[in-house]
């Protein structure tokens, strides 16, 4: 059974950006957008992210850029909010005018054009006519009309508006709101006790410790490269699977044009691309930590134990002078000492192992020493 979609833009949407960005260090939450992505998949429907990225073409950032700052606004929703997970990450990073001539096309992937939308239709088996798109810009109203989903224009008032926000458009949105809660409010209404709505997709443990992000890539030979989302004479947008290394793969796709899909047979089975380009989808793993280095120290002489004990040895050595002991031998005594000296020095090469082999000789020579003393004391008595 196909499931129904909320298709989001990203800069000026969920992330706060009126310009191109390519820096995953400058992602900040627009205000709400955690609990919308989560409300959304409580509703049952499917969340995915739409993004011209017109900056990778006017060559600012690579494409890696873009796939960087997706992964950190994956991170940063997965913090506010551990239900706000973004099922699929869309972008284009071609442009007519691009400045690097491998992204100069007109690509069916860029908004206003539906070619994202429809894209990731396919892929997820969606329902486009229950769907709908929230975008700040009149191309993300364009793209839905087109796509035959119903569109929420967002113009929150507390952030600067990008340039294309002012564009003219040719189509109408369904609505306009002023806060991501607002467009929920919006979908929540219009959707009502409907029986169309689906549970959320069960997703195995590895996913829900990091979203996958998958770009798709229609136009062939897109150099590997970043996110950062362009908003000023517009965004680019090709989509391109990635693999485990991170390498943009060309799909070619079947071309797309302005009308509803066909309704495909309805399977209980997750969708699968082409024999030829099926790729597996890619769960992006966590930022590796840094090593934990556990530093072993060694251990500390107390030298007011051996300050004690060479004392008793001159005690002992006066007091043989005066009295004799039937009992009492300093070799013996001394003999002990060279013991706990060579077991020392044992103790101090498993420590000390580059100069391991001074610290087992003088070992040697210490419990040699004993041995001896053993034997002295032995025949004096």
């Amino acid at each position: 059974m196909k499931r129904p979609a909320i298709f989001f833009d990203r800069d000026n949407t969920l992330i706060v950006c009126d310009a191109y960005l390519g820096d995953p260090e400058g992602v900040r939450l627009v205000d709400g957008a955690a609990d919308a992505i989560a409300r959304a998949r409580e509703l049952g429907f499917v969340v995915v992210t739409i993004s011209n990225q017109a900056g990778v073409a006017r060559g600012l950032f690579p494409e890696e850029s873009v796939r960087l700052v997706n992964a950190r606004l994956d991170k940063l929703l997965r913090r506010e909010n551990h239900e706000a997970i973004i099922e699929r990450h869309e972008y284009c990073p071609f442009h007519p005018e691009a400045v690097v001539d491998e992204y100069r096309q007109d690509s069916e992937f860029r908004k206003p054009k539906p070619g994202m939308i429809l894209r990731a239709a396919e892929e997820l088996n969606l329902d486009l006519t229950q769907s709908w798109v929230i975008g700040d810009t009149p191309r993300d109203v364009e793209a839905g009309k087109a796509a035959g989903c119903r569109t929420i224009l967002f113009r929150d008032e507390s952030i600067s508006p990008s340039r294309d926000a002012a564009a003219a458009s040719s189509a109408e949105p369904d609505e306009v709101v002023s806060s991501l809660r607002e467009a929920l409010d919006t979908i929540e209404a219009a959707v009502g006790d409907s029986m169309w709505i689906n549970p959320p997709p069960a997703r195995s443990e590895a996913a829900e410790e990091m979203p996958a992000e998958v770009v798709e890539v229609k136009e062939p030979s897109p150099s590997p490269g970043t996110q950062g989302e362009g908003r000023g004479e517009g965004d680019l947008g090709a989509p391109a699977t990635i693999d485990s290394q991170n390498h943009p793969h060309p799909n070619p796709l079947p071309e797309y044009r302005e009308r509803e899909p066909e309704e495909p047979s309805l399977k209980n089975e997750a969708p699968t691309l082409p024999e030829e380009d099926a790729r597996p989808a890619v769960v992006v793993p966590p930022p590796a930590e840094e090593p934990v280095r556990v530093v072993v120290d060694a251990p500390q002489v107390d030298l007011s134990k051996l300050e004690k004990l060479t004392e008793q040895i001159l005690y002992e050595l006066r007091r043989g002078h005066e009295h004799a002991h039937a009992d009492f031998s300093v070799s013996k005594l001394l003999a002990g000492v060279a013991q706990a000296m060579a077991l020392a020095a044992l103790v101090l090469a498993f420590f000390y192992r580059d100069d391991l082999v001074p610290i087992l000789l003088v070992a040697i020579m210490i419990q040699t020493l004993t041995i001896a003393l053993l034997i002295m004391g032995r025949d004096r008595s």
